[in-house]
C-alpha cells in the first residue's frame, strides 16, 4: 500500500486484479475507460473524507473595501476548514457564519468597515465573503492583515502515465477492479469489493483521531482535597 503511485502501475495493477492482459496493446483501446474508472474512484474516496495529508494551508492579503474573496487556486470553497487572520502578532481565528445582527454593527452594503475581519462565509460564485469588510490593506513586510485558509486541497488529476495518484493506490485498484468485475458477471466482484470496504475502514481508523478513554475514571486528575476544621485548639504552652 502507498500513496504517489503512478498511473501505469495503477493500470498494471487493475488490469492483474481484473483478471484482464497486462499487455498495454492489448488494452489500448480500453485505457481511456480504465484511467477515467481510477480518477472517478479516486475523486469518490476524496469526496467522502477529510484525508489529513491533503490538508495544506494558503494565505493571501486582505484588501481594504474588498468584501469578496476568491479560495486558493488548489482548494474547493466547500472544503475550506478554518480561516484565520494574522494581526497583532498571530494568527486569529475568523469565525464561521455571518448573521444578520453582524451587519447591524457594520454594514456591507453600505461599505462600512472596520477592524480586524471577525467572521466569513460562503458566498454565491464559489466565493467567501470577509466580515467586516476591512479598512486597510494587508502589509507584505509584517505579514499584517494576512488571510490563512486551512483545509483539504484538490486531487491531482491522473491522465498521464507519470501522474501520481493522491490516494491509496491499493484501495483505489480494489474498488475499480471490484466494479468492473461486477460488469462482466465475475463471481469474485463482492470479494475485491469487501477487501476494498476492509481496507478503506483500516485506513481511516488510522487517520482519524481517537478519543482517551479511561475506564472508571481511572487516570482522571484528582480533585484537591478541602480540609475543614471544626474546632480548634491553642497549641499547650
Amino acid at each position: 500500500m502507498a500513496r504517489k503511485t503512478t498511473l501505469v502501475k495503477l493500470l498494471d495493477d487493475l488490469r492483474a486484479e481484473a483478471r484482464l492482459s497486462l499487455n498495454p496493446a492489448h488494452n489500448l483501446n480500453q485505457r481511456p475507460t480504465q484511467v477515467h474508472l481510477l480518477q472517478r474512484v479516486q475523486d469518490r474516496l476524496w469526496e467522502d473524507f477529510a484525508w489529513p495529508h491533503l490538508r495544506v494551508e494558503r494565505q493571501q492579503p486582505i484588501q481594504a473595501g474588498q468584501r469578496y474573496y476568491e479560495p486558493p487556486e488548489d482548494m474547493r470553497v466547500d472544503r475550506i476548514e478554518k480561516v484565520e487572520i494574522y494581526t497583532d502578532g498571530a494568527w486569529r481565528l475568523v469565525a464561521p457564519g455571518i448573521d444578520p445582527e453582524d451587519y447591524t454593527a457594520w454594514n456591507s452594503d453600505l461599505d462600512q468597515r472596520s477592524w480586524p475581519p471577525r467572521r466569513w462565509q460562503v458566498y454565491e460564485d464559489e466565493t467567501v465573503e470577509i466580515w467586516p469588510i476591512s479598512d486597510t490593506n494587508a502589509d507584505d513586510d509584517t505579514r499584517e492583515g494576512y488571510l490563512k485558509f486551512t483545509g483539504i486541497r484538490n486531487l491531482n488529476q491522473l491522465v498521464d502515465e507519470g501522474d501520481r495518484a493522491d490516494l491509496d493506490d491499493r484501495l483505489l485498484v480494489l474498488y475499480a477492479a471490484a466494479e468492473m468485475l461486477a460488469s462482466s458477471g465475475a463471481k469474485d466482484a463482492q470479494l475485491k469489493l469487501d477487501q476494498a470496504n476492509a481496507l478503506y475502514a483500516r485506513l481511516r481508523g488510522h487517520l482519524t483521531p481517537r478519543k482517551q478513554f479511561r475506564m472508571f475514571g481511572i487516570g482522571e486528575p484528582l480533585a484537591p482535597r478541602r480540609i475543614v476544621i471544626s474546632q480548634y485548639r491553642r497549641p499547650a504552652g
